[in-house]
């Protein structure tokens, strides 16, 4: 499952942080398009009486299943009619093993508090509230939509003692080709509130069950003497490759409270390439349609690219859409025959994961009478040209760019040499994205030479809506090629001869995460994965190895990869300059 490690970046981008990015097109007119995408929150919360109180206590997480800490919270109380109950005094708990209370306030006719940094609350009431429901509401903020959730409180006869569940040790990936997976939850007392109660409890032959996003029953456990509960079922009871979450829930006793704990994770499965039918033969230089099938050991593959690939080089790709790509392979066969062709999948989502690549060979078709007498009648006026003794001097082949088959994105950025134009004295050609191929309008290109005073350019373009450009200068072997757009990381390299350029570009966003990649690699563990690193599955390592630096970088990554606001020049370079430096991770925890 190597593959995971090459295309998580470019997937795990294709949607919320190319979404955010502002419309090219919206720029040229002089009014940027923000698009503000948040994510989902979810409130998980159990409710109890206790003599003379109740006691309530939960957490906030994202849809990724991570703690949205600093979370404000209003409570209320309702009754089964739905209708308003006044709620007693309450004052503050430990929530699930803090190690003090949070502050709260009195609101009209209920509280509010705010979650600590593990996402987490707790309070507990003076007075006991008989019938009644606690409704916990999160306002939302920039980076997340409001959530609202009912809290019936369950009525018990004697004190409870906390209970606090955790995944141990974490899960963040399953891989759907395996038939199986181990899952170990660990239950812990409180001990300060069973201390409270005056009695120990048993950690032994407590039933905990597991159960997926949907609310979906895996499997259901005893726990052990050291307090665990072991989990085995089969993969196929979960649901497709995606992002989802495990739950694991406890009941409570007479004694005990209840609990639970969600945890995000991301299912993903391996892609297999196989012909749909066999490839007929065609001429090579209209194209041979290749029909593939793309599946995942849970069927049809939804999205993604199937590309053909000729002696390493991209000649056609399609997208991949219920299953189904139809590839149409152009290129250049001097005779009839077979060629080999090599197809390989390319996600759009970081739960893909592309299997080997599939080698076939393509029957192609001569060039045709036509085209050999046509090449035979140019040898022949060729030779008639030297044998007559002209002298003038050869005029360059005219360059059909409408005749051209598009090459697909090289996904980095990069300049490209896509042939000669008519005049050797300047350079045109497209700056696009290096991902989905789409033109960069206003990008500005300037021509750099070393100087001792002023800036050194000598020449400068700024691209049209389709992001096409001219530019011209006497070419220089000691002069840069520097290419600059709003929404996109600048390049730049050596100017290439005066030629048709194809120029690709890299949102800051994807360069951002990028960067995040590369770090976690070079770190290793517990940084690196599995299946890959992200902000969060860094930010969430480094929280638990008390890495304060590397937890901060992650979080300011996270945003602005995928926070609403735009990635500017600042941000990036900011970004790069608070990278931790290299072993941060093997320092001692402060």
């Amino acid at each position: 499952m190597g593959g995971v490690r090459r295309w998580w970046p470019a997937v795990l981008l294709a949607t919320t942080a190319l979404a955010a990015a502002p419309s090219a097109h919206a720029q040229t007119r002089g009014a940027p398009l923000r698009i503000h995408v948040r994510g989902s929150a979810q409130i998980d919360a159990v409710a109890w009486t206790e003599p003379g109180g109740f006691v309530v206590r939960g957490s906030v997480v994202d849809d990724a299943r991570s703690a949205i800490a600093e979370a404000p919270l209003s409570i209320e109380a309702i009754s089964s009619g739905g209708a308003p109950v006044d709620l007693p005094p309450a004052e503050g708990c430990a929530a699930d093993g803090a190690a003090r209370a949070r502050e709260h306030r009195a609101s009209q006719g209920g509280y509010v508090i705010a979650t600590d940094e593990r996402g987490a609350f707790c309070l507990r009431g003076r007075a006991p509230l008989a019938d009644a429901t606690l409704r916990v509401r999160f306002a939302g903020g920039k980076l997340h939509e409001p959530a609202e959730a009912k809290i019936p409180i369950e009525a018990y006869a004697a004190p409870l003692a906390p209970v606090i569940l955790r995944f141990d040790p974490p899960v963040d990936a399953i891989d759907l080709d395996r038939p199986t997976l181990n899952v170990t939850v660990a239950l812990r007392i409180e001990r300060r509130g069973a201390l409270a109660l005056g009695a120990p409890f048993e950690r032994e032959r407590l039933t905990v069950a597991l159960e997926d996003e949907r609310g979906a029953k895996l499997a259901e456990a005893p726990t052990g003497g050291d307090g665990r509960a072991r989990f085995e079922f089969a993969t196929e009871s979960l649901g497709g490759a995606g992002q989802g979450a495990l739950r694991a829930r406890f009941d409570g006793t007479d004694v005990l409270a209840k609990a639970s704990v969600s945890h995000g994770v991301v299912r993903y499965a391996q892609v297999t390439l196989a012909l749909s039918r066999p490839v007929e033969p065609a001429r090579a230089e209209d194209g041979v349609p290749i029909d593939v099938d793309v599946r995942s050991s849970r069927g049809p593959v939804e999205g993604g690219v199937v590309e053909a690939l000729r002696a390493g080089e991209p000649v056609g790709a399609a997208s991949v859409i219920s299953g189904k790509a139809r590839v149409i392979a152009a290129f250049t066969a001097e005779r009839e025959g077979t060629e080999p062709i090599s197809l390989r999948y390319v996600p759009a989502a970081p739960w893909w994961i592309p299997g080997a690549e599939l080698a076939i060979d393509v029957p192609v078709t001569g060039p045709g009478v036509w085209r050999q007498v046509a090449l035979g009648a140019a040898v022949l006026a060729i030779a008639g040209w030297v044998l007559g003794g002209w002298r003038r001097a050869p005029k360059r082949a005219a360059a059909h760019a409408s005749e051209e088959k598009p090459a697909a994105p090289p996904g980095r950025a990069g300049v490209r040499i896509m042939g000669p134009i008519d005049d050797a004295t300047g350079w045109r050609g497209v700056v696009s994205d290096a991902h989905d191929g789409a033109p960069i309008a206003q990008a500005e290109l300037t021509i750099v030479v070393p100087a001792f005073d002023g800036s050194g350019v000598v020449a400068r373009a700024v691209t049209d809506d389709g992001g096409e450009f001219s530019i011209e200068a006497p070419h220089r072997s000691d002069a840069k090629l520097v290419v600059r757009a709003s929404t996109h990381s600048s390049y730049e390299q050596a100017l290439p001869p005066p030629s048709k350029l194809g120029i690709a570009l890299v949102t800051r966003r994807r360069a951002v995460l990028d960067r995040l990649v590369r770090w976690a690699r070079r770190q290793g563990a517990p940084f690196e994965g599995p299946p890959e690193p992200t902000p969060g599955h860094v930010r969430r390592a480094a929280s638990r190895a008390q890495q304060h630096e590397v937890e901060l970088w992650a979080t300011r990554v996270e945003h602005a990869a995928f926070g609403p606001e735009p990635v500017d020049e600042r941000v990036e370079q900011d970004l790069g300059a608070s990278e931790p430096k290299p072993g941060v991770s093997q320092l001692a925890p402060p």
